[in-house]
């Protein structure tokens, strides 16, 4: 009896100590919102993100150029004016009642005890250069055309993150009078890639192409002997900070320079320079009056006008569809094809990893078995199609005799700004010195005498115009291509030069004026008037 009276003593004890605990449990538990509420907890504010740099050959950037300053700031009384300011006050009672933190455009520096103001560079500037070799961001950051794109992995490997860290409560809410952390992840990084572009030619090719009437088309100046790219423009221009979600193929951001048209007679070069590899005189003369029967087809000069007896050097100061077209009868066909192909028409011309030319129309060996297509051939229509680059090489070829691919591609820099140059690519011979040291005085000549918008009398400009028919009508009007190809000074040439306008009348008017205004600047002189 004794032991059952203990048993039931100990039993009420625990019951009173499981009351007791249980209740002050229950109080904890009412305390708890409270107190966690007091506790500090963190909301992370990104502030800015940066990719790797572009510059150009001088170490000058082509983006990141500008900063915007932005404030990151805890809503609350101390920062109500700076919200005000920024958002109306509709937005900032907003802010206000969130407590989240905000990010807010100013412009001038404002830092306290809530809010924190940081430089972030833009990416792109109204004033930039090189907008269509440089390239665009797509609406998620990323590469969308250009070195943008070709080197998009590279160059986000590069970037980094700029955050703030404020205090909050358990509800989310700011503590404005806590320490804010300041988080950068590498968001100064200075590393990325050089291109070849050197910025003062860059600006005199785009103010020139800018002061012509070409509204579609490009220029494009590339070094000899090196193929490095040292300016290339590209019109219409646009906008990057409103475009950069864009349709990358079409519009205004189709680099013209990568596309590929249908040359004309700036091919006649070419074909003049292998037969001279073939052992034709330059004084080689045929006749023509104006036009010349090929199979059914009747091919006509322009204008109809004969040009009479003539050797190869007038034949391309005339730009005589005749000559040419007897000129190839005379020679094997397939064999200047194969030259041709040698220069790397019909295939790609790339100016760095991942950023190349449309590959063009060579046509296949079998069509110059056709005599209509031959002739054809010999003044650059038909089939044929080419871009601004494929040109480039080939008068490089023209002015020295060694092949050299352009490229855009100068080297990789690291955070202390040092370049690792891209490996030097090695010329292939195609043309004798003997063949180029006629080609430069014929075209020489050819400027000199034949076209004369690009004549620039302080230094001696060697080239060749062109217009061609592109089979594209716009209100019942068939577009014209034309031209201008050459390289500069003449004897010891400097420069090659590829001036492209996808709608013209004729190469001497539309394209030639362009090339005289970047020579004279080129060389520090005033054009001739």
């Amino acid at each position: 009896m004794q032991l059952r009276s203990r048993s039931l003593s100990a039993l009420v004890s625990v019951l009173l100590c499981l009351a007791l605990l249980c209740g002050h449990i229950a109080h904890l538990a009412r305390r708890l919102p409270s107190f966690a509420a007091s506790q500090p907890h963190t909301r992370t504010l990104l502030v800015g993100q940066t990719r790797g740099k572009i510059y150009a050959r001088d170490g000058s950037l082509l983006v990141d150029r500008t900063d915007r300053l932005l404030a990151a700031a805890a809503p609350c009384g101390a920062t109500r004016a700076l919200l005000e300011q920024a958002l109306g006050k509709a937005g900032a009672q907003a802010a206000l009642t969130r407590r989240a933190p905000c990010l807010l455009d100013v412009q001038e520096a404002v830092n306290g005890e809530a809010v924190r103001t940081f430089a972030v560079p833009n990416r792109y500037a109204p004033d930039d250069i090189a907008v269509h070799l440089v390239g665009t961001l797509d609406a998620q950051g990323k590469g969308a055309t250009g070195i943008e794109r070709a080197f998009d992995p590279f160059l986000s490997t590069l970037g980094g993150t700029l955050s703030v860290r404020f205090c909050a409560n358990a509800n989310g809410q700011v503590l404005a009078g806590l320490d804010k952390e300041i988080l950068d992840n590498s968001f100064n990084r200075r590393a990325g890639v050089a291109l070849t572009i050197d910025p003062a030619q860059q600006r005199i090719v785009e103010e020139a192409l800018a002061h012509s009437g070409i509204r579609s088309g490009c220029a494009v100046l590339m070094d000899t002997g090196t193929g490095q790219i040292r300016a290339l423009a590209s019109v219409p221009v646009f906008n990057r900070e409103s475009q950069t979600s864009a349709d990358p193929a079409g519009g205004a951001l189709r680099n013209k320079a990568l596309g590929v048209y249908a040359p004309g007679s700036v091919m006649k070069p070419l074909l003049a320079a292998f037969a001279l590899e073939q052992g034709v005189s330059p004084n080689r003369r045929f006749t023509c009056r104006g036009q010349m029967q090929v199979g059914d087809t009747v091919f006509h000069c322009f204008q109809g006008r004969a040009h009479g007896r003539q050797t190869m050097g007038e034949a391309l100061q005339h730009s005589c569809n005749v000559y040419f077209i007897r000129l190839l009868q005379s020679l094997d066909a397939q064999a200047f094809w194969r030259f041709c192909r040698r220069l790397g028409l019909g295939a790609p011309v790339a100016l760095c990893d991942n950023l190349q030319s449309e590959a063009g129309l060579l046509p296949p060996l079998s069509a110059l078995d056709f005599p209509g297509q031959r002739a054809l051939f010999a003044f650059g229509q038909g089939q044929l199609l080419l871009s601004p680059l494929h040109l480039l090489a080939a008068y490089h070829t023209l002015a020295t005799g060694l092949l050299v691919q352009p490229t855009a591609f100068f080297g990789a820099v690291n955070d202390d700004l040092l370049i690792t140059p891209a490996a030097t690519q090695k010329a292939a011979r195609l043309l004798s010195s003997k063949t180029v040291r006629t080609m430069r005085r014929l075209l020489c000549g050819a400027v000199k005498r034949g076209v004369s918008r690009a004549w620039f009398s302080r230094v001696a400009i060697a080239g060749k115009t062109g217009t061609a028919q592109s089979g594209i009508f716009n209100a019942g009007r068939e577009l014209c291509r034309t031209w201008f190809c050459g390289f500069f000074p003449a004897g010891n040439p400097h420069y090659i030069l590829v001036i492209l306008n996808e709608d013209g009348v004729s190469g001497n008017r539309d394209c030639a004026p362009v090339c005289k205004e970047i020579c004279a600047r080129l060389v520090g002189y005033a054009a001739d008037s």
